[in-house]
């Protein structure tokens, strides 16, 4: 078959840009989309918390269809949809809007959306007052600039983190998952703490 040299020039024109295309592609691959584990966020960058983690938490926390549980910083949502499971009622507060996103469309497909709400914010300004469950993974410096917050929280109120502690304060019960790792280690404080200096009895019926 015979082919016209314009049409054969166009042909190999064509070539030479698909595989400058392709090289280009190799060098530099496109964005992925959506949020992507250990991107930088407005306080730290984003790290979820493994899934036999927060139901570990969940458990220590002794969630019920009862409480109400808040999330601060609470990434892809995987906390509070988590809860919401259990049948309680769950908030969470993120400031990055494409966790926003993926979060409410992850409780859409779980079935739980009803219970599971999520909220674009800063985490130091949320309104925390209705929780009777607060969770969280956050590093030591951003739990003590919330711990005059939690003291504000109803007695009885639990508070359950992942891998740190909240400094000053002197936790009601620790559980590791893993002994020989730090990081495999939930803690849970009731409000009001052993706090400051100021013993108080544990608010055992929030408990049961």
């Amino acid at each position: 078959m015979s082919v016209p040299p314009e049409a054969f020039h166009a042909f190999l024109a064509l070539c030479v840009v698909s595989a400058a295309a392709a090289v280009a592609r190799a060098q530099f691959p496109e964005k992925r989309n959506g949020p992507v584990e250990g991107q930088a966020g407005k306080d730290a960058v984003w790290v979820p918390t493994p899934s036999v983690h927060l139901e570990e938490m969940l458990d220590l926390a002794h969630l019920t269809p009862r409480d109400y549980l808040v999330d601060l910083g609470s990434g892809d949502g995987r906390i509070v949809i988590a809860a919401a499971k259990r049948g309680a009622r769950a908030l969470g507060v993120e400031y990055n809007p494409d966790l926003i996103e993926v979060s409410r469309r992850t409780a859409a497909l779980e079935g739980v959306a009803e219970r599971a709400t999520f909220v674009q914010g800063d985490l130091y300004e949320a309104d925390i007052s209705v929780a009777t469950v607060v969770a969280l993974f956050l590093m030591p410096d951003m739990l003590s600039k919330l711990s005059a917050q939690f003291l504000k929280l109803r007695p009885g109120t639990r508070i359950v983190t992942h891998r740190f502690a909240i400094d000053g304060w002197e936790a009601n019960e620790i559980k590791r998952v893993d002994r020989d790792s730090p990081a495999c280690t939930e803690l849970l404080y009731v409000v009001p703490s052993r706090h400051a200096g100021e013993p108080t009895e544990p608010c055992a019926d929030s408990l049961r």
